[in-house]
Formats: structure tokens, sequence, C-alpha cells
């Protein structure tokens, strides 16, 4: 399935909270960061690349829920 990028973000805590209520409405969620898996915060330095990803077909409701 092809995944989007629904939003970004400027940290990995805030991603997972957003990905933590589109899973529990349903929609699988997924966070691309590039800070070692969440081991090295710091080389994200505040540069927004934290992204959520959802599949294409769940973009529309996703985005509802995340208003």
């Amino acid at each position: 399935m092809e995944q989007i990028i629904i939003k970004t973000y400027l940290t990995r805590s805030e991603a997972e909270v957003d990905k933590g209520l589109l899973e529990v409405n349903g929609i699988k969620a997924n966070i691309q960061a590039d800070d070692g898996g969440g081991v090295a915060p710091y080389l994200l330095n505040g540069t927004g690349f934290v992204k959520l990803l959802v599949d294409k077909k769940d973009y529309e409701k996703a985005s509802e829920i995340l208003k």
C-alpha cells in the first residue's frame, strides 16, 4: 500500500501522540525520522523532519481526525 505524508513535526514525541490518535480510530500510521530510531533526537536539530505517514486510502479520514 502506498503511504503518504500527512503531517510533519519538530519532535518524535509530537508525532507519536498523533499516531496514537489515528491508531485508536483504526488508521495505521508510521513515523519516519532521521533521529536514529528515537535514540538520537539531537540529530533532528529542530528541522521538522519527523513525518507521519498514512495509507493513501486513509488520508481523508486521517486529515479529519487530526484537525
